[in-house]
């Protein structure tokens, strides 16, 4: 949002008691201190304070760059609680808000939707586990009921699914959702943007996807050399990958409807290995997604992060953004990236 923009709405608002400001990836702090400049300069004697995954995993830096008066890591109902009463601020938390404030957007075609926070893989490049220690679900009756909502009240037909891991522990949980949605007569489309897990994809599962209405489905791979696999927790194989492209082709899925992330940019992956798994994936009837690696502090690949980055990301999270792929091996630079970015994408640019 333009700063303009920001003023202008904050003129027209109530100060309040306390400003809660939220805060997504490390590198954009630049951002979350600016605004937090607007609504200081708009209402000085409100405290604010700063939570989310950036506030999490480097609270110090957060409470040291940003204005916030206070840094809330970790779950908001165990950490704001706290705060707010060394604010001598009463608060309860109400169960009878389970949807974010849809209606304060003038319009609204598509929508974020999370039905669980957390992830009980441990991989070494993710800090998901920092963030979220449990796999905690919301109920499927509240998530179909905060859909039908999105579909009768505002017309949304587009639905990101936004959970980490929306899969573990089986699939019980996304087919409730998914068969309630059908009953329901919720004519969405559903978009995987954070990676569906690829080992044991059922034909069932494969089916109810397309009849569901899954028009983007990214799966999480990382790497098809089986050494590198084994060392990023072995969530998925090349067997699994060519099982599940089996299925989804079953209900009737073309290849380039089948994304499949692999990581580049590791600390030591060559330019080499990027480009067999692209080879691979496309062989095995899939679309390669190239994802930059950005190094994640708290993760259990932190230490090798430090050691491989050349630029100084402990001291600066500026340097964590994953354009300037931070950890790179030498033979990975910006020309070869984007040719391996035009190999993944050629076979299905003519593609309809």
């Amino acid at each position: 949002m333009p700063a303009p923009v920001l003023r202008n709405m904050l003129t027209s608002l109530e100060r309040p008691d306390v400003i809660l400001v939220n805060s997504v990836m490390s590198y954009w702090y630049a951002g979350a201190a600016a605004t937090i400049a607007e609504l200081k300069n708009a209402w000085p004697e409100s405290p604010v304070v700063l939570g989310g995954v950036y506030a999490t995993l480097l609270p110090d830096h957060a409470l040291d760059h940003t204005g916030a008066d206070f840094v809330a890591q970790g779950d908001f109902r165990a950490s704001l609680p706290l705060i707010l009463k060394e604010l001598e601020l009463p608060f309860e938390l109400r169960e009878d808000l389970l949807f974010p404030a849809w209606d304060l957007y003038s319009t609204l075609s598509s929508a974020a939707v999370i039905t669980g926070r957390g992830c009980p893989y441990r991989c070494p490049y993710c800090s998901v586990h920092v963030i979220h220690p449990r796999l905690l679900r919301r109920e499927p009756g509240e998530v179909l009921e905060e859909l039908e909502k999105l579909w009768a009240d505002f017309g949304v037909h587009d639905v990101a699914v936004f959970d980490d891991a929306i899969r573990a522990g089986g699939d019980g949980h996304l087919v409730s959702i998914l068969e309630g949605a059908m009953e329901r007569k919720l004519r969405m489309r559903f978009h995987t943007i954070n990676a569906l897990h690829l080992k044991g994809l059922s034909k069932d599962l494969a089916r109810l996807l397309r009849r569901a209405g899954f028009a983007t489905l990214r799966f999480g791979l990382e790497t098809t050399d089986p050494d590198r696999a084994g060392s990023l927790g072995g969530k998925a194989f090349l067997d699994d990958l060519h099982q599940a492209v089996s299925h989804l082709e079953a209900a009737g899925y073309e290849s380039r409807e089948i994304g499949v992330y692999l990581l580049a940019g590791l600390p030591g992956q060559r330019p080499s290995e990027i480009e067999s798994g692209i080879k691979e994936v496309t062989r095995a009837g899939a679309r390669p997604f190239l994802s930059e690696y950005s190094p994640v502090p708290g993760s259990p690949m932190w230490g090798e992060a430090l050691a491989a980055s050349r630029f100084d990301i402990e001291r600066e999270p500026l340097f964590h953004n994953n354009s300037l792929l931070p950890c790179a091996h030498p033979e990975l630079d910006y020309r070869e990236l984007e040719r391996l970015k035009k190999q993944a994408r050629d076979p299905f640019r003519t593609a309809r």
